[in-house]
């Protein structure tokens, strides 16, 4: 279990910083010897709980072996503090249960824990009837569990979750596979792509799909959590005689391997992100939005997903104005709108715009000017252009839940034409050298999520170049959280370097070109943030209707986006 220093700092504190040393490496989840430290700073073995080593005594009176395994650790972990002098007690009992003690003080934990799927599996989501019969072995294909497509369930062990008591299920099926960490499970689960495996919250990241129960999605913040069915909870009571400090020293513990006391809040301040691609207003769109007289009409049919996150951001790849002359063309690639195109932003609770793309400037210091007034007099930021380069290359700044999230926008495809100067308005060049001073500049500034939005790439290809995947390295290399690509009009593939996600190109969002199946095929990526890292990338497909409005796909019908998005993936990783 990954330490976690950001959020649990105030209780790791209480313990001094010989405790937190102690807490960075105090062992591994499934151990079932415990170990104590003599004053001469050796490590011998300890007695197993329900018999005194030192001066504290740490028992689990008919335990299950999640429990046993916990106490032995926590026997360990406090006879160290005791030799180390950050506790002080003598002859005392603390005693850890499944149940509730009757009297004395306590303090109550839960880990929780999800199903987790390989991360192509199409579904989000299981009923708690369904996840029994995952669990016990009587729903046997992946069907019966609502994804459309067919799998014989396979179950992976993960020995770090410890034993499951879930109500309902009285025998578990037979694993294919025991894992005793995590990226020994992601391997499992490439191995076995219909398996599943039931994983403590708390590892969990992109590399594997989580799965929400009945609307509870814990991984997100999301749902009435407070009868989710996977936790591990225990009570730990005492003596008196162990002193005020034990409650932090146990909490501290616990915090280390996933468990959180009921007064701390939820684990990893989880932001839902949602990002989209590339919106024109213009053009074909423009038409269809005056002949329904309704200037929200191009977002209505997705509005209630986007805004649902906490932050939402797309590429505006037109300029907004009541004073640019609207072209007649139905082929002009001069894209304008009238300003109240602004109402489908706030429609679909879209926070932030990227600029930064080969079409914002098409009618030049007027249709920026104009635009940006109407994006700031609704409230919505705006980065990747500006009034000269300086301007163009700051960061679109969102605090989110108490994060300061960083987005940063470049054109790759225009700044030739439309690229800003010291003393011209324009986009902000897409170049090596601002991306690595401007990522640097955001983490100097205290930015906790830097965010570079790319529009960039040849049109009509699945696959990145080798430039964009040098650049979108680099971006990683010196900070940032991820990466997030478009104008290539098709959806591209994915890629995980050093740990970070890179969505090459989100494809089409609003737009009017209905002359193939990649053009008006796109997709948005829901993320999730926490820890300030990146647990889910969701990429949800949808279907351009009347060369204007986007609509979700069935989970059918989105496979075949899905599945260009998995092809390219694949032969981006051939390329080593």
């Amino acid at each position: 279990m990954h330490a976690r220093p950001v959020t649990r700092r105030a209780l790791l504190g209480a313990l001094g910083s010989g405790a937190i040393a102690l807490l960075a490496g105090c062992g591994t989840p499934g151990l079932t010897t415990a170990t104590t430290t003599t004053g001469q700073g050796t490590r011998t073995p300890a007695a197993p709980p329900g018999s005194v080593v030192g001066t504290l005594l740490v028992e689990a009176p008919g335990g299950d072996p999640a429990t046993v395994g916990f106490a032995q650790r926590l026997h360990d972990f406090l006879n160290e503090q005791v030799a180390r002098g950050s506790l002080t007690t003598t002859g005392a009992r603390l005693t850890v249960t499944s149940a509730a003690p009757s009297s004395g003080p306590q303090s109550k934990v839960s880990q929780t824990l999800a199903p987790v799927v390989h991360w192509r599996l199409p579904l989000d989501m299981l009923k708690q009837a369904d996840l029994i019969g995952i669990l016990n072995g009587t729903v046997k294909d992946w069907q019966q569990a609502g994804s459309p497509v067919a799998g014989t369930i396979e179950r992976i062990e993960f020995t770090p979750g410890g034993t499951l008591t879930v109500p309902g299920v009285s025998t578990l099926l037979p694993p294919v596979a025991s894992c005793n960490d995590y990226p020994t499970l992601v391997a499992a689960l490439a191995a076995h792509p219909f398996a599943f495996a039931i994983v403590p919250l708390d590892v969990i990241d992109f590399q594997v799909r989580a799965l929400a129960i009945d609307g509870m999605d814990p991984l997100a913040g999301r749902g009435d959590l407070t009868s989710y069915p996977l936790r591990h909870q225990l009570w730990l009571s005492w003596d008196e005689a162990l002193g005020g400090g034990l409650r932090d020293a146990v909490n501290a513990f616990a915090l280390s391997y996933g468990y959180f006391p009921e007064s701390f809040p939820l684990p990893g301040n989880p932001i839902n992100l949602t990002v989209a691609g590339d919106i024109i207003f213009g053009r074909t769109v423009h038409t269809r939005m005056v002949q329904y007289n309704d200037f929200a009409h191009p977002l209505r049919l997705v509005a209630l997903r986007l805004k649902s996150a906490d932050l939402t951001i797309a590429d505006l790849e037109c300029s907004m104005s009541d004073n640019t002359e609207k072209p007649t063309d139905p082929f002009t690639f001069l894209f304008t709108t009238n300003a109240a195109a602004v109402d489908g932003l706030t429609l679909a609770g879209i926070g932030g715009v990227s600029l930064a793309n080969n079409h914002f400037m098409n009618f030049g210091a007027l249709g920026m000017n104009d635009t940006i007034a109407d994006l700031k007099a609704h409230g919505i930021g705006w980065f990747g252009a500006g009034a000269n380069l300086t301007e163009a290359r700051k960061p679109g700044m969102f605090n989110v839940k108490g994060l300061k999230v960083y987005f940063l926008g470049y054109d790759g495809i225009s700044a030739a034409e439309y690229g800003a100067r010291d003393d011209r308005p324009g986009t902000c060049p897409l170049t090596a050298e601002y991306v690595m001073a401007d990522i640097s500049a955001a983490k100097q500034a205290g930015a906790d999520v830097i965010i570079p939005f790319f529009h960039w790439s040849e049109e009509y290809v699945a696959i990145p170049n080798p430039s964009m995947r040098s650049l979108a390295h680099l971006a990683i290399d010196y900070g940032a959280t991820l990466v997030i690509g478009s104008h290539p009009h098709w959806v591209q593939a994915t890629e995980w370097y050093k740990g970070v996600p890179i969505l090459y190109s989100l494809g089409n969002f609003v737009f009017d070109q209905n002359w193939s199946i990649e053009t008006m095929q796109g997709m948005f990526a829901e993320i999730v943030l926490r820890y300030q890292k990146p647990v889910r990338i969701r990429l949800v497909p949808v279907q351009i209707e009347e060369m204007n409005q986007p609509r979700i796909m069935e989970p059918g019908e989105s496979l075949q986006v899905l599945q260009r998005v998995y092809a390219a993936t694949d032969a981006v990783k051939a390329m080593g």
